[in-house]
């Protein structure tokens, strides 16, 4: 039988109560973390994920799918980026506006299926996931001109061209320049393919003071281990973005060229913005070193960078 121990009431006086809440830390801005638990358009869902365009051809959860990693939890959102279809996305809101002058992180761990996986010769399209502006982002990001104003977004198009690929391509557009988002503009090229099948850990870091935003991708191996893939990073250069970009949501989109570009379903595990979840964020986790050759910058602004031997657990 357990006993209650009477509850301590201490008072203090108003004076010495406002200076213990500023001596106490000062909390920090909140991140927004999904899993993938739930169905994260149902209502109840604590990020509040909200979907436009179309979200049923496009978005299916997985309530029955097993972990695919260590420390994964059962389900995952299952993306169908199909060019064929009308353009769909699912946002959640950030509750903070991040802009050039702030230093953030965002990232996902996904797979992409080999089942079905269709990625034409004759086609340029991509898969996808960022920040945008819930009011001026807009879903005509293939277009011309485009109205995907105030958009941060990793982007990997798998085509093969005459001209190369695939692409790990990052881009971001910063404010409204003339109507129309290419003109105020940047990203950055790294030729490789991502490996099918495999979990892949996708992570994005921009600093506001060398204004660049990096983007890094790996591979998870055993346990919770993280390898890098060889080529799959990349830095784009923003310091030419004017005005800058404000960013209020975090989500994935999947756009359309009316043809048969790509084909291609990925299953989401994780999406964050902020620090990077547990257990990945292990103090002083290393990962595998990894030979690469250097990445080949893109046609637009920034460079190729190799991956190092270590990823920061915290940024």
């Amino acid at each position: 039988m357990s006993r209650r121990r009477p509850k301590l009431l201490i008072l203090v006086a108003p004076a010495t109560a406002l200076a213990l809440a500023f001596a106490c830390p000062t909390p920090s801005r909140a991140a927004v973390v999904e899993r993938f638990e739930t169905d994260p358009l149902l209502p109840g869902n604590a990020n509040a994920f909200a979907g436009e365009g179309d979200v049923d051809a496009h978005f299916a959860y997985l309530p029955e799918e097993p972990p695919h990693f260590r420390g994964d939890r059962p389900g995952a959102l299952r993306v169908l980026y199909d060019t064929t279809l009308p353009a769909g996305r699912i946002s959640a809101p950030l509750g903070q506006v991040l802009s050039l002058d702030d230093d953030f992180d965002l990232g996902a761990i996904l797979t992409i299926r080999s089942e079905g996986y269709d990625a034409s010769p004759d086609g340029f399209d991509q898969i996808a996931f960022g920040l945008w502006n819930s009011r001026t982002t807009g879903l005509a990001r293939t277009a011309f001109p485009s109205d995907s104003f105030d958009l941060l977004e990793f982007d990997y198009f798998a085509n093969v061209t005459p001209f190369g690929g695939p692409f790990l391509s990052p881009s971001v557009f910063g404010g409204n320049v003339a109507d129309n988002a290419f003109f105020n503009f940047s990203f950055a090229s790294s030729q490789v393919a991502l490996p099918l099948d495999v979990p892949l850990l996708c992570r994005l870091h921009y600093g506001a003071g060398p204004r660049a935003l990096t983007v890094t991708v790996s591979r998870i191996v055993r346990g919770v281990s993280l390898e890098p893939i060889p080529g799959a990073a990349v830095t784009v250069d923003l310091s030419g973005i004017r005005p800058t970009f404000l960013l209020d949501s975090l989500g994935v989109a999947a756009y359309t060229e009316g043809f048969p570009s790509l084909h291609a379903q990925v299953d989401y595990d994780l999406l964050y913005q902020g620090a990077l979840p547990l257990p990945f964020a292990a103090p002083g986790r290393r990962v595998r070193s990894a030979t690469a050759p250097p990445a080949t910058p893109g046609a637009g602004s920034g460079r190729g960078v190799r991956p190092g031997t270590r990823i920061p657990s915290q940024n």
